[in-house]
């Protein structure tokens, strides 16, 4: 039991979401807009979903939590490619992988090093969404770890400025009826919070973004640092990007895992 809880730990802290029952969400206190805000507010939205915007990541990052009683951190690395693909790995302080995941729009294979065990399935499984919840698709983890907005996503927002003056708010609805909010600070343009709530105003997530890295030579940015709290997650959790080697999407093999041939395999619903 001891085991499949601590094991249930490392991919919420990836995914930055351990989605519980939770309760009603406070939204982000506002002020209206006067004309001159409300342009400001247009051209720094425009500016920021135009920006450039990485294919893929490959970093050494320290994943931390503190949730349901448990605290603690763990090396890891992490390889993202857009639109939806992963890898995850879980290291020891001797460098040797206790937990390795793959997984693209459709399916996943997690392996349990320490038990000599493998869990496949789909990505619109139970299983899966047992630690990365409906609202947030394949294809969204992408930005929601990155600091960016999905393509296509968000073409109609309403423009709000913060009460203490630093940046504006956007707000807006998808199609699962989720209502987004994102807050860009008006001097550098970066996003430095996200908020997530379900239809029934129940906070789903919250994301505090900060420590933006940026590669001289392609000019991708990155969060160096992400913080994860609300009321739907019973503590905290942290990513802290420890080394970033590139942005350069790789190829499809990178993202495959074959799982030693003595190991069980669990096929999830």
């Amino acid at each position: 039991m001891r085991t499949r809880i601590i094991a249930r730990l490392w991919l919420p802290a990836l995914c930055c979401l351990l989605v519980l029952s939770g309760c009603a969400g406070k939204q982000p206190k506002t002020l209206p807009l006067g004309p001159v805000e409300e342009q400001e507010a247009g051209v720094l939205w425009s500016g920021f979903l135009a920006s450039k915007r990485p294919p893929a990541l490959d970093a050494d990052i320290r994943l931390g939590w503190d949730v349901l009683g448990s605290k603690g951190s763990v090396s890891a690395t992490v390889q993202l490619q857009r639109p939806a693909l992963l890898r995850f790995a879980a290291n020891d302080p001797l460098g040797r992988s206790l937990i390795l995941a793959v997984a693209d729009a459709t399916s996943f294979t997690m392996v349990d090093n320490r038990i000599g065990h493998v869990y496949r399935g789909g990505t619109d499984s139970k299983f899966w969404h047992s630690y990365v919840p409906e609202s947030v698709g394949p294809e969204g983890l992408f930005c929601f770890l990155g600091g960016c907005i999905p393509e296509g996503e968000a073409q109609q927002v309403t423009l709000e400025q913060d009460v203490e003056r630093k940046g504006f708010w956007y707000h807006w609805q998808d199609k699962q009826s989720m209502r987004h909010y994102a807050f860009l600070d008006r001097r550098s343009g970066e996003l430095q919070q996200r908020l997530l709530f379900d239809a029934r105003g129940d906070t789903v997530l919250e994301l505090r973004y900060s420590d933006y890295r940026r590669d001289p030579a392609s000019g991708y940015v990155w969060p160096g640092h992400l913080r994860i709290t609300g009321e739907a997650i019973t503590g905290t959790l942290t990513v802290q990007v420890e080394k970033i080697y590139s942005h350069t999407p790789q190829g499809a093999a990178a993202f495959r895992l074959v799982p030693p041939p003595h190991f069980t395999v669990e096929q999830v619903p």
